[in-house]
């Protein structure tokens, strides 16, 4: 009987016995991510930080994001370079940023009479826009996807008020990218500083006026303290937007279900940032209106129609440098063309009537 017991348990012993389990070990990535602005900074800092966690907390560490500060690692305009060159694999900052590289970054942030954020999400995701963004940032050894928008952007802060384009002539004006060129041609004198050091000009009188973002971020900056005329909304800083940008090596490290991860996750923080910056203007907007010494308007006839003369001209400018430069910004202002149309019967009509039904 005993050893009829053995065969018969030696007989099921392959049905019961499961295969070895074979540990496969995942790949660990450490990704150093370099940002323009300081660690943390309201809006874009704290977006980069929401990311690195994010993507660290999906893919379960395998992908562990470490983040550095503006000039923790590298320069703060130097970010972009860092990835190209391997010493970081990401970086987020404005395209506007690294806009003296190649002005086509700006589009992607900011362009003259250009994408609201929903517009940009749209003809990114949908018309186009990333083909072309990877057409243009692949063979560069990157990978990069757009980050979120703060919306519509202050025109500028400035220590005196502008009641004519006279006012501008001669102006010392922190703008970067496009914004800086339109200006230019206004008789300004544009200069693109790293956003902590704005301020600190301001006070020391090297900047007549500065432009950083909207609401949220002027306010945690201080820039009311310094400069007590702000004019908006921007004629160029229509998205405000900012992207991240990954090694291409590092992305091609990954593996299929890591790259759909990092994508997702970039798209919820694309519109998750958006909407953070969207509610944080909301409340300071009201904190700056509340402020007696504090003046706030828009830019007189005269200079926005010299700002419109003055983009259609930046705008050629850009075209004619290369063939892709022609092809993209075609591309991009048909879209804008389509917006507009589209929005003008939906969106103006519906906004110009709810002033008159606010509770």
């Amino acid at each position: 009987m005993k050893r009829r017991a053995f065969i018969a348990a030696a007989s099921v012993a392959p049905a019961t016995l499961a295969a070895p389990r074979i540990a496969r070990a995942q790949a660990q990535h450490n990704w150093k991510l370099v940002t323009s602005v300081p660690r943390g900074l309201p809006g874009p800092g704290v977006s980069a930080l929401r990311w690195a966690e994010r993507v660290t907390a999906i893919t379960e560490g395998a992908i562990n994001v470490q983040v550095f500060g503006a000039g923790e690692l590298v320069a703060p305009f130097a970010t972009q370079e860092a990835v190209e060159s391997g010493t970081a694999e990401v970086y987020h900052g404005s395209g506007t940023w690294f806009s003296g590289r190649d002005i086509a970054h700006a589009f992607f942030t900011a362009a003259p009479y250009g994408l609201t954020f929903d517009e940009m999400h749209a003809w990114m995701y949908y018309g186009g826009g990333q083909e072309l963004l990877d057409e243009f940032t692949n063979p560069r050894n990157l990978k990069v996807f757009i980050g979120g928008g703060s919306g519509l952007q202050t025109a500028g802060w400035f220590k005196k008020p502008i009641t004519s384009l006279d006012d501008l002539q001669g102006l010392n004006f922190r703008a970067a990218g496009l914004y800086g060129e339109v200006l230019r041609k206004l008789g300004v004198n544009p200069t693109s500083i790293p956003p902590g050091d704005i301020f600190a000009a301001l006070q020391a009188g090297t900047l007549d006026g500065a432009e950083w973002v909207g609401p949220s971020n002027d306010l945690a900056f201080g820039l009311q303290n310094v400069a007590k005329y702000m004019y908006a909304p921007s004629p160029v800083e229509i998205y405000g937007g900012i992207e991240f940008g990954i090694g291409m090596d590092a992305w091609n490290a990954l593996t299929d279900g890591q790259r759909v991860m990092v994508e997702a996750v970039t798209e919820a923080e694309a519109n998750r940032s958006s909407a953070d910056t969207l509610h944080a203007h909301l409340q300071a907007y009201e904190k700056l209106r509340a402020m007696p010494d504090l003046t706030i308007e828009t830019f007189p006839d005269d200079v926005w129609t010299a700002i419109q003369n003055a983009s259609r001209e930046v705008i050629e400018e850009v075209k004619e440098t290369s063939d892709f430069h022609r092809r993209f910004v075609d591309a991009y202002y048909a879209y804008v063309g389509q917006a507009t149309e589209y929005k003008r019967y939906y969106d103006t009509g519906f906004l110009q009537a709810r002033q008159n039904f606010i509770l």
